[in-house]
């Protein structure tokens, strides 16, 4: 009974990814295939984020996308805003 929202302007998108964007890509085709370089998802407690990051170098700094919510409307995954490319 939970979803997952995803807010798309939040995720950084690198320059390798803005680039092949250009070629004429649809948004959805580039986060099916290319995963807009979201490399993995961690689901954590607010209360667990920083004890988390000690273990990345700045390079690799994880960031929220989303959260988690019970379901009021049946969807499994929430996608909100759009891409910043």
């Amino acid at each position: 009974n939970l979803s997952l929202n995803i807010d798309l302007s939040k995720i950084k998108i690198t320059k390798i990814f803005k680039w092949i964007k250009t070629k004429n890509i649809s948004d959805q085709e580039m986060m099916s295939t290319f995963n807009c370089g979201v490399g993995f998802c961690l689901i954590t407690s607010k209360k667990n984020v920083m004890k988390i990051k000690k273990f990345f170098s700045k390079k690799f700094m994880p960031y929220e996308i989303g959260f988690i919510s019970k379901n009021k409307n049946k969807n499994k995954v929430n996608l909100s805003n759009s891409i910043k490319w």
